[in-house]
């Protein structure tokens, strides 16, 4: 099991969440941090790429940054630039 961490906007939690249950068993949604829209996905191996390529998809209708969880400072860190749609 991979698990991805994202900060997202908290009001695009609930979006997240059932776009990602209606392509059921391609990955699980969690909310660590409601308040700073902290979410991680818990995606079976087998479905890695599909799961890339619908976070890609979804890059273009929300603003998602994935992020590397600090175990050390309990807190999560960017990995990389945040994604969204400019039009």
């Amino acid at each position: 099991m991979l698990l991805r961490y994202f900060r997202v906007d908290r009001r695009d939690i609930g979006y997240f969440r059932f776009t990602l249950e209606a392509y059921e068993g391609l990955a699980t949604l969690s909310t660590l941090d409601a308040q700073n829209g902290i979410v991680v996905l818990s995606i079976p191996e087998c479905f890695a790429e599909d799961v890339a390529a619908l976070l890609t998809a979804l890059a273009h209708e929300m603003s998602l940054t994935e992020i590397s969880f600090s175990d050390d400072l309990a807190l999560p860190l960017p990995l990389k630039q945040e994604t969204h749609n400019d039009s």
